[in-house]
Formats: structure tokens, C-alpha cells, sequence
């Protein structure tokens, strides 16, 4: 197994705590009201309040 200067196993990827995410204000594509979200929306995509997204998620198998 390969290590490196980090201390980790040279894999990359996968879950890495980090603490607190940063949120930004955003406002819901349907219902229209602030919400926050833990990326910066781009404007070039929809961005849904929690209620919202549920109602938009995509169906799992």
C-alpha cells in the first residue's frame, strides 16, 4: 500500500469530514422562498428548498 506525504493511503475520493459546510443563500426554482444550500448555485440550473427537491428527486431502484 502506497502512502502519502499526507498520511492517508493514496487513495483519493470517498466521505471526508471536514467540519461544518458552508452554506449560501439561495432561492427556491418553485416555491420561490430563501432557502440555503451547501454549494454555490451557478444560476445556469434550478435550485430547490428541501420541500421542493423531495418532489424533484429522481426515483430510486
Amino acid at each position: 500500500m502506497r502512502f502519502d506525504s499526507r498520511g492517508g493511503n493514496g487513495r483519493s475520493g470517498g466521505f471526508r469530514p471536514s467540519g461544518p459546510r458552508e452554506m449560501h443563500k439561495a432561492t427556491c426554482s418553485d416555491c420561490k422562498q430563501e432557502t440555503e444550500v451547501p454549494f454555490v448555485p451557478s444560476g445556469d440550473r434550478p435550485v430547490y428548498c428541501r420541500e421542493c427537491y423531495q418532489k424533484h428527486r429522481p426515483a430510486r431502484y
